[in-house]
């Protein structure tokens, strides 16, 4: 499940108990990629989604991140720090609005 919402739900119909949504809030808010765990559940603690510096990963990093972020329920993905040779690349594989600022 990729949301809280959802997850309030599975145990309000009776699909899923109590305690199997709290064993999943507990271990599943972040994903191991290998090279990075991006926090699937920093918008419901803090309120604010996570961000990807981009400055310092590979293209092939940012596209697997965003991904993640993307398929664990967060609709906007920002990336600070993007030069336009990255963008160019990963928009290739994930569309972006890219701002060089």
């Amino acid at each position: 499940m990729s949301d809280v919402k959802g997850l309030l739900q599975n145990v309000a119909s009776g699909e899923m108990t109590p305690e199997a949504a709290e064993l999943e809030l507990k271990i599943k808010p972040f994903e191991d990629l290998g090279y990075a765990k991006p926090d699937c559940h920093r918008a419901v603690r803090q309120g604010v989604a996570e961000v990807i510096y981009g400055a310092c990963k590979t293209v092939e990093q940012i596209i697997g991140i965003s991904k993640s972020l993307v398929e664990h329920g967060q609709k906007t993905v920002l990336i600070t720090r993007l030069d336009a040779e990255k963008a160019t690349a990963v928009n290739k594989e994930i569309p972006l609005d890219y701002r060089d600022m």
